[in-house]
């Protein structure tokens, strides 16, 4: 799938409703709203950058746009309740944002202020999201809340301590809500990745995945009603934990 094409048709695509969609204007977010809206799926896109979501909605009139910084921990069920009022059709959460500050923690710019920030960019805004978003889902026949995390969640990079703990919290969070979510019609759904070509990895590793075939694949996972989606590479990462973890261990140290 490219942002130009789907091979998703829009009747297999209908399945899945109007979808919230995090980090929409940059790497795997803005390959997610575009090849949704063409297969002829709603998307509200949140993002930061307001010429990108601009330029985002012009490409399709299914993608509606929100300006908001998820790091604004306070702002967000405010946000929540304003899309829901907007759009009370919204059956989908793609918790996509990230973001990775690729140093040490003994590194001269490294502070708290900045440890805080990636925390809540990648831990807190997906929980607080999801906590005022649920109570609509619930109320729906089906739902989705969905996770991006990260092999990193695995095992950490040498360089990535904070992301790499986020990662792995996004994980745990995943796992126990899911289990809260058991009697629920609200699916929630782990979407690990591997190392994929952003802006956020540039000049970082090699062997990266296209962001237009990392979103295919999430959007082929949801399709397919999985409920653990490894993308690319990150589908040995159990293997490898399991039965090789120091070969993991630095592949995903150096990464």
């Amino acid at each position: 799938m490219s942002t130009q094409a789907s091979d998703q048709t829009p009747g297999r695509c209908a399945r899945l409703p109007c979808t919230i969609v995090t980090g929409a204007t940059s790497g795997i977010g803005r390959e997610l709203t575009l090849q949704l809206a063409g297969a002829g799926v709603p998307v509200i896109a949140i993002g930061r950058n307001r010429d990108a979501l601009r330029a985002l909605a012009a490409h399709s009139a299914l993608v509606t746009t929100y300006a908001a910084d998820l790091a604004e921990i306070d702002t967000l069920p405010a946000l929540i309740a304003r899309i829901v009022s907007d759009h009370p059709e919204v059956g989908c959460l793609i918790n996509n944002a990230g973001i990775q500050s690729d140093l040490r923690l003994d590194d001269a710019s490294c502070d708290a202020a900045r440890i805080r920030h990636e925390v809540d960019v990648n831990l807190v805004a997906p929980m607080v999201l999801t906590h005022a978003l649920l109570p609509h889902l619930q109320a729906r026949r089906t739902s989705w809340i969905v996770n991006v995390t990260s092999g990193l969640g695995y095992a950490p990079k040498r360089t990535a301590a904070v992301y790499s703990a986020t990662k792995a919290g996004l994980r745990l969070f995943t796992q126990a809500l899911r289990v809260q979510m058991e009697a629920a019609t609200v699916r929630v759904v782990e979407v690990v990745m591997p190392l994929v070509d952003t802006p956020m990895t540039a000049g970082r590793g090699s062997g990266k995945l296209s962001a237009a075939r990392a979103a295919e694949q999430l959007i082929e996972g949801l399709l397919a009603a999985r409920r653990d989606i490894r993308v690319g590479k990150a589908r040995w990462l159990p293997w490898l934990q399991r039965w090789a973890p120091g070969v993991l261990a630095r592949i995903l140290q150096r990464g």
